[in-house]
């Protein structure tokens, strides 16, 4: 799949959800608050912030000595067979290394090399299953359309909605745009969209679901699951993306 994606200016985003005292307007409600939190995390993409602080890893060797390592060291002991499975591993070639709870990869975006970090493995995420097809009309345009229930208060669904949103913007080369499912007060001046109600647009759908899984469903792409669950059904679809996985 081919998804494109403008690059915005996130440093700037985030510096104003920075400056934004939490819980300052006590008259605020708390259903609000925490829906609109869930709205700015996946629309300001925060992974921005774990790609910054990640990429190092303090590696206990046979000696007992504590070492920091960069990811790319650590691949090259990958590489050379020296890391356990739990730490790294070769998937059809291709270098994964575990470091700070990330497993870190390497892919070619658009004829750039690029290193992308996410939750799961490979292994890990092979038994999800996609089934369906996309038509030509969800590569069409240059927003993608990614669509949260305003109404979900789950760290977990806010987690995969950051991890899809960062790999949208870093390596798929689209503009993102934040859609809600449904009217709800925090959701004033966005789009109204689901996989139900598309209106034409490609649109990616988010749902909290007891089954795992990912489907194709014309120009309107969802994805479901329950807790870690779902994140790894993100992790999923952004191998298929990155060429990693089929």
């Amino acid at each position: 799949m081919n998804l494109d994606v403008g690059q915005k200016n996130e440093e700037e985003e985030i510096s104003e959800i920075r400056e934004k005292p939490v819980g300052a307007e006590k008259g605020l409600k708390k259903s609000w608050t925490e829906g609109k939190t869930i709205l700015i995390i996946s629309l300001i993409i925060i992974g921005i912030l774990v790609v910054s602080l990640g990429g190092f890893f303090k590696f206990n060797q046979t000696t007992g000595a504590t070492i920091v390592m960069t990811v790319d060291e650590l691949h090259k002991l990958n590489l050379e067979g020296k890391l356990s499975p739990e730490r790294g591993y070769l998937y059809h070639g291709r270098s994964f290394v575990k470091s700070e709870n990330l497993w870190w990869t390497v892919v070619n975006v658009a004829g750039t090399t690029t290193k992308i970090p996410l939750h799961f493995g490979p292994k890990e995420v092979e038994m999800i299953p996609i089934t369906g097809q996309l038509n030509q009309g969800f590569n069409a345009g240059e927003q993608q359309y990614v669509a949260i229930n305003p109404e979900v208060q789950d760290k977990y669904y806010t987690l995969a909605l950051s991890e899809l949103s960062f790999n949208i913007v870093k390596g798929l080369n689209r503009s993102i745009s934040g859609t809600c499912t449904k009217e709800n007060n925090i959701c004033d001046n966005r789009t109204i969209v689901s996989c139900n109600n598309s209106q034409g647009l490609p649109v990616i759908e988010l749902a909290l679901a007891n089954e795992t899984g990912i489907e194709l469903l014309g120009n309107c792409l969802k994805i479901s699951g329950q807790e870690y669950d779902l994140v790894k059904a993100v992790d999923r679809l952004l191998y298929q993306w990155y060429g990693v996985m089929k």
